[in-house]
């Protein structure tokens, strides 16, 4: 092989490697693009994952105050689910209507008018009404019965029947 012929054979490697050094390189950049295009992809999974971790955590709070609550009241976690497995759901959306149908402009009003009752004077006539003798009472009213009947007689007497 003459130098001639070894400088060809050396230019044509050489030309080789270039063309595959730049398929290389188109290859990372295509690669590189498709990792810069897939991280706000990525991120935006982690922000959903971090959220979801966060609502998990506090349900958990949650849940963790209830058992704590029912065990400090003496109610285990699967006497709780009974209970509310147990629930009577028809009567439970009744009550739930019901209190739909309220009016609470009426509700509110009434529970104003409570607000302003003289509580003292509320008693005051309730001991008054112990104190009062029904016997007698009865007896008055008996009496009276006893008065206006010839008065009744003589109205129905003059009216037409």
């Amino acid at each position: 092989m003459t130098m001639d012929e070894l400088l060809q054979e050396l230019l044509r490697t050489q030309r080789k490697a270039l063309l595959y050094s730049r398929i290389a390189l188109a290859l990372a950049l295509v690669i590189l693009v498709g990792i810069a295009c897939a991280v706000p992809y990525a991120l935006q999974g982690v922000r959903t994952a971090r959220n979801s971790i966060q609502k998990i955590e506090t349900i958990s709070g949650s849940v963790d105050a209830l058992i704590g609550t029912t065990q400090a009241n003496g109610v285990s976690v699967a006497e709780t689910l009974e209970r509310l497995n147990n629930l009577d759901y028809a009567q439970l959306n009744e009550a739930m209507e019901k209190l739909n149908g309220l009016d609470l402009g009426q509700l509110n009003d009434a529970i104003s008018r409570l607000n302003n009752v003289d509580f003292n004077r509320l008693n005051s006539a309730m001991s008054s009404l112990d104190n009062v003798d029904f016997e007698r009472l009865n007896e008055a009213i008996h009496d009276l019965d006893n008065l206006m009947e010839p008065l009744n007689r003589f109205v129905r007497a003059l009216s037409p029947s």
